[in-house]
């Protein structure tokens, strides 16, 4: 049997690749992804974002987003073409768009049109003043209604207007309105909810993309740092947590790096270009590199040295 090479990088997008107030990848990751593929390696994102968000993370960078693993596993490219797509249960969403509606204190986002690169943001609420107060759109079309969109489902968030503060309350009673979803946190700092099916992951996401590809599991490495990363991480043998990964997944990582306003993921691709090109495992893979990886835990936000970069903007 050959030698064992990482052949599938599998990374989160926001506060793993990318450091929070950056508008895209930095320069020196979107290179690192290039020699990971120059080497034979296949990189797919591996993000809640849906197509147009991630492919805007790489500067519209083609190469970058030929295969992905989007909406938390639910959409799922390979070398360009749509391989897998898992809709919401529409029960539960008709009975989430019921309870949300008219509530102030949420709003409910669903985008239409997810796996193209013209989404549409329909905000389910009866206030129609209610596109205002979207933080982040997808796209330029939002549209507000007080109803659920026709079509099928894949894409919807809950922003929790009052802060992460009550996040742990609204998730138990949502949860349990709704049996056919399941809410996930994208980062401990965001007062959001991804909407996803109780049975689905970005993990399951990845496998379909896995065995599309004909590559081993123990030739992934998957890269996150949030909630929504913890089932591709703990499935994974050679996953990897940055410094600034909640405690979960940290504890679920094989691997420990740098953090992402280090651009330590970036640094992680680089690696193992070299080393695929040179037939070996990467070099951060080995004990004594993850040890000062857990050691970097001690500061998450590192030395923000992409702060510094003139696409990096300050977010409240």
């Amino acid at each position: 049997m050959g030698r064992r090479l990482i052949k599938l990088i599998l990374t989160d997008l926001d506060e793993t690749l990318i450091h929070f107030g950056l508008t895209r990848a930095t320069d020196h990751a979107i290179a690192a992804i290039r020699r990971a593929q120059a080497a034979g390696v296949t990189f797919a994102a591996t993000t809640g974002r849906i197509r147009q968000g991630a492919c805007a993370a790489f500067g519209f960078a083609r190469e970058c987003t030929q295969s992905a693993v989007m909406s938390n596993g639910q959409l799922v490219l390979a070398d360009g073409q749509l391989i897998g797509q898992v809709e919401l249960d529409h029960a539960g969403m008709e009975r989430l768009a019921a309870e949300l509606v008219g509530d102030r204190n949420f709003m409910l986002n669903v985008i239409t049109c997810a796996e193209t690169m013209e989404p549409v943001r329909v905000i389910v609420s009866d206030d129609p003043n209610a596109a205002r107060h979207a933080f982040r759109a997808d796209s330029d079309n939002v549209v507000v209604m007080d109803h659920l969109p026709d079509g099928p489902l894949v894409k919807s968030n809950i922003h929790v207007m009052g802060g992460v503060g009550r996040m742990g309350e609204v998730r138990e009673r949502l949860e349990a309105l709704c049996p056919g979803i399941r809410l996930m946190s994208p980062g401990p700092q965001v007062p959001m909810f991804d909407v996803a099916p109780k049975d689905w992951s970005k993990a399951k996401g990845a496998e379909l993309l896995r065995r599309h590809l004909g590559i081993g599991v123990d030739e992934v490495a998957a890269f996150g740092d949030a909630e929504n990363d913890l089932e591709l991480l703990g499935f994974y043998p050679n996953s990897v947590a940055v410094a600034n990964a909640v405690p979960e997944v940290a504890g679920a990582a094989r691997w420990h790096i740098g953090a992402s306003a280090d651009d330590a993921v970036a640094d992680a691709i680089e690696d193992i270009a070299r080393a695929s090109a040179e037939g070996r495992m990467p070099d951060f893979m080995c004990e004594a590199e993850n040890e000062r990886g857990l050691a970097m835990r001690a500061r998450p936000a590192g030395d923000r040295k992409v702060e510094s970069l003139p696409y990096f903007r300050p977010r409240a």
